[in-house]
């Protein structure tokens, strides 16, 4: 736990933006991967219901 006591006292901006960065990315790809899914179910249920 010393190096986290070292980077937290030193660069606690650049810890900040690291954690920034996972978060968005994470988001980005979570919200890429909903839409793909929504996209699916639609081609499914399109399939489905035959007019």
């Amino acid at each position: 736990m010393e190096w986290l006591s070292k980077s937290l006292s030193q660069e606690p901006l650049v810890l900040v933006l690291s954690i920034t960065v996972v978060v968005g990315i994470f988001i980005f790809s979570a919200r890429k991967a909903h839409l793909n899914h929504l996209a699916k179910m639609k081609k499914i249920d399109d399939s489905f219901n035959i007019k």
